[in-house]
């Protein structure tokens, strides 16, 4: 019996010893898995550089002011573009120079037949007819009174006819000069002249098209553009504030001073881009639709070529040599100009990355992720 309790309290001991051992067991076993896993996502970003051809590396240069001429469009501001419209009712008589044409100031574009100018021209004249007629009588009746041959009360009469007649007379005139006729010259046939040297940019009538006084008949450029148009990608140049100064130039090489007029807040709805305005200072001035160029200042910081740059799963980087692998370390991407980029961040003077070839590295590093290639632990 005594014997059986032995065994029995044995057989215990070492059933709890064996279970011990394996609690013991477990935890390293479970830190060494993890061990693997951190070793597999570690290498996963560390790529080996010794079996791809095609790169080429480059050491981040020091950082330095940069600026970049950028295209842009000469274009009229809101005082150098007309509506062409007529003062009058009418008919379009003829069409005299066609959009696109160059023309002088005060150069006539189109004639409109007015019965309405006629009747005013008529208006004018009748008046002025009764004025002279009232003036006639009342210098008459003043020289009966003077010499006592005339009454006072006709003499009175006289002044207030001719008073009534002036007036008639200068509203009439006024009627025609409010609608930028001269009296004098005026007459049935209106014709609308150019308001400054320039082009017709567009028409909206036809030859015997009747029109209403003050309809919109078609729009005017003037010859001069003093505002320079440009459009940059995101981000936005950085320090680049309003009334700021800069320069603008033409193909030829004329050049002009210019001023920036304010900065975007929001992005053009077709090209998806800041657009800036720039008054142009100095003349002569271009015409607009001229092509231009823009010299933006940009900030000081580290330039390299675009090929460097790749973008993983969403987010800009370079490819940074460490020995004989290369890692991939996101960077802050600034502004384009040329082949060139700006790295607001990210990158050191003096390391080294891949300059080209870039890409390879890219394709390596999404397919390791995915578990495309397997390779040693």
């Amino acid at each position: 019996m005594n014997q059986v309790l032995r065994l029995s309290l044995l057989t215990l001991a070492l059933v709890a010893t064996v279970a011990c051992d394996r609690k013991a067991a477990a935890p390293a076993e479970t830190k060494e898995g993890h061990k693997d896993e951190a070793a597999h996502g570690d290498e996963a970003m560390h790529l080996p550089l010794k079996d791809i051809r095609g790169l080429r590396f480059l050491v981040v240069p020091e950082p330095k002011a940069e600026g970049a001429w950028y295209p842009a469009e000469a274009i009229g501001d809101e005082s150098a573009q007309a509506i062409l419209s007529s003062p009058v009712k009418g008919i379009v008589s003829a069409i005299q120079v066609p959009p696109g044409q160059h023309v002088a100031a005060g150069a006539g574009l189109f004639t409109i037949q007015s019965p309405e100018l006629a009747r005013l021209k008529a208006d004018w004249l009748s008046t002025r007819a009764k004025r002279d007629r009232a003036e006639g009588e009342l210098a008459r009746e003043q020289r009966l009174f003077d010499a006592q041959a005339g009454s006072r009360r006709e003499l009175e009469v006289a002044r207030s006819e001719a008073a009534t007649a002036r007036a008639d007379e200068e509203a009439a005139r006024l009627a025609l000069e409010a609608r930028g006729q001269n009296p004098e010259t005026t007459g049935a046939v209106l014709t609308v002249k150019a308001p400054k040297a320039g082009t017709v940019t567009a028409y909206k009538i036809q030859p015997g098209q009747g029109v209403e006084a003050g309809q919109e008949l078609g729009s005017f450029q003037a010859a001069s553009a003093a505002i320079a148009r440009l459009e940059l990608p995101l981000p936005a140049p950085q320090n680049w504030q309003t009334g700021a100064m800069t320069e603008v130039r033409k193909g030829d090489g004329q050049r002009w001073k210019a001023r920036l007029e304010g900065t975007p807040m929001t992005l053009t709805t077709d090209t998806r881009r800041l657009s800036y305005r720039l008054r142009l200072l100095g003349g002569p001035l271009p015409l607009p639709g001229t092509p231009l160029e823009v010299h933006v200042p940009l900030a000081k910081t580290v330039v390299l070529p675009q090929s460097a740059l790749q973008q993983v799963e969403g987010t800009w980087g370079v490819f940074v040599k460490e020995g004989d692998e290369a890692m991939f370390r996101p960077v802050h991407r600034g502004p384009e100009f040329g082949t060139d980029v700006m790295v607001l961040d990210g990158v050191k003077p003096g390391e080294t990355v891949v300059g080209e070839g870039a890409y390879l590295l890219k394709s390596l590093q999404i397919k390791r992720k995915s578990g495309g290639e397997d390779h040693d632990h």
